[in-house]
């Protein structure tokens, strides 16, 4: 008789000494018999430790812990079963380990143990699929699981399966995402190179004709569940279709001109990411499509296929005589400058000449666009054209000229800046544009006077000099203006500032005389740094 105190661990550790059957025996008796929880959890951790000893004994391990998974109420009882089936080994676990999972599983816990189990005893084909099914599971934890114990599987066999998978009817787009995201995250731990194909085509041949036979239907999902927010699903789908070659970009174009405008902005941006440049003729089309999105989706993806061609069109759109367009359509607009952008900085030999044309427009609108543009592009040639158009008297103009000066930072538009600054016609917010115009010059060029250029040093305090001149008499200045000047005097003002900036201390803004006094004392902790040193 076995005594009634002794601890399931104990008759583990003495297994020897009371013999295999025996000690099954024992732990056997405390799972009919005791009422103690801890014990009972422990009888069945040890119960398939001790059969691992017999393999004789494993089936009537087997029937017990079966019996206990299914007909115990305890979550922790339950999900310590499992853990023992898993460690029998035992092909027969199988059968009653999924069934617990087709019955729906809500304890997370529980789940992932039953899962483990499934794995330690047989992970083949049956098993991967019922993994992958798994990749929907709506408690992140489980998906995390089943993506790193499939990611074991061999490539091909991987591939296969979740192609297999997303071939299945009636699977939910969140499903399918996860599935593509796999197939792209697999592909990319072979150290795929996608300048030289061979390597994958020699060592998983398998995997990229499987890819191609089904390449309809995945470019058919991907476009269906694309999501540009989903960066992972991005980067995996990029993946996927650069291995399937140009056959896809022929694919990409027939969906183009899909009717469904989810379809098709998912193909425009497909289109854009890939560059596929036949797609620019389709692409245009789209720029006035009903649907907003589609709009925007074809601006962006004709900056990132960066053909020169596309520019009249996109500018076209900005040359209306609407002033309200600006306001009303304020998204549109800096997609397609920004789309420009791109286009030209692809094309870093292209004329400008064309851009330059709109400068001597009579509408206002596409001139202050221009103007924006050419301060995004930053080349040093926009300075001549950009600082006419500070001539214009549309205050819009003048002020997206100044802030694409201070972009292109040339220290040949310092004099046109201090001009704007000094005139008491000008309008505050551009003497406040060119404030911060003049300092991104200063930041931009600074370091040159390190060099020993004496000339550039002597030319640029000289318009130091200017500013601090300029902020002493500013009593009835705007305050945004003053605290622009006191922003670039605290970094490139140096001593000769503080004077001006005492004066701005008893300013009767009290923003102003906050930046004031910690310019000043940012300043003098320089100086007394230098002395230091």
């Amino acid at each position: 008789m076995i005594n009634p105190n002794i601890s399931p661990e104990e008759i583990f550790q003495r297994r020897e000494e009371f013999g295999v059957e025996n000690s099954f025996k024992f732990l056997s008796e405390i799972l009919d018999n005791e009422q103690d929880f801890n014990k009972r959890k422990g009888a069945i951790k040890y119960l398939s430790l001790v059969s691992k000893d017999a393999p004789y004994l494993k089936k009537d391990c087997f029937n017990t812990l079966e019996n206990i998974l299914i007909s115990e109420d305890g979550i922790e009882i339950k999900c310590e079963a499992a853990k023992g089936l898993g460690k029998l080994r035992y092909s027969e676990v199988l059968k009653p380990l999924k069934w617990f999972l087709e019955q729906g599983v809500e304890d997370i816990d529980l789940k992932k143990t039953i899962l483990k189990a499934i794995y330690k005893t047989n992970f083949e084909i049956p098993e991967i699929k019922l993994f992958i099914n798994e990749l929907d599971s709506k408690y992140n934890t489980i998906r995390e699981y089943v993506k790193n114990q499939l990611i074991t599987v061999k490539p091909g066999i991987l591939v296969n399966s979740l192609i297999d998978f997303l071939n299945k009817e009636n699977i939910s787009n969140s499903h399918k995402s996860e599935i593509i995201k796999l197939i792209g995250y697999e592909l990319k731990s072979i150290n795929l190179t996608f300048g030289d194909l061979s390597y994958i085509e020699i060592k998983y041949p398998e995997i990229v004709a499987t890819l191609k036979i089904n390449r309809r239907k995945i470019l058919n999902e991907i476009t269906r569940i694309l999501k540009e927010e989903d960066q992972e699903l991005i980067s995996s789908v990029l993946t996927i279709l650069k291995l399937l070659g140009p056959e896809v970009n022929r694919e990409i174009i027939n969906f183009l001109m899909n009717d469904d405008f989810i379809i098709k902005k998912n193909a425009i941006t497909l289109a854009g990411k890939l560059h596929v440049s036949d797609a620019v003729d389709l692409l245009v089309q789209d720029l006035d499509n009903i649907y907003n999105e589609v709009s925007i989706a074809a601006i962006e993806a004709l900056g990132e296929i960066g053909d020169l061609s596309a520019v009249p069109e996109l500018l076209s759109i900005l040359n209306i005589e609407d002033v309200s367009f600006e306001y009303t359509d304020l998204d549109m607009k800096l997609y397609i400058m920004d789309a420009i952008k791109k286009i030209y900085l692809a094309n870093l030999n292209a004329s400008y000449d064309y851009l330059f044309s709109y400068l001597k427009s009579d509408n206002d609108t596409i001139k202050e666009s221009i103007a924006f543009l050419l301060g995004e592009i930053g080349s040093l040639e926009f300075v001549n054209p950009i600082s006419a158009l500070l001539k214009t008297r549309n205050v819009d103009i003048k002020k997206n000229a100044v802030i694409a000066l201070g972009k292109i930072g040339s220290l040949d538009s310092l004099n046109h800046l201090l001009t704007i600054l000094t005139n008491q016609d000008s309008y505050w917010l551009l003497k406040k544009v060119a404030v911060d115009a003049i300092y991104n010059i200063y930041q931009r060029n600074w370091y040159k006077t390190k060099d020993h250029d004496e000339s550039l040093k002597r030319s640029l305090n000289k318009d130091v000099t200017v500013l601090i001149e300029y902020l002493k008499k500013s009593e009835d200045e705007n305050f945004k203006v003053k605290i622009a000047l006191i922003k670039f005097l605290e970094d490139y003002g140096g001593k000769n500032a503080l004077s001006a900036l005492l004066t701005r201390v008893n300013d009767f803004h009290r923003v102003v005389r906050i930046h004031a006094s910690n310019a000043i004392k940012k300043i003098e902790e320089q100086l007394e740094l230098e002395n230091q040193n």
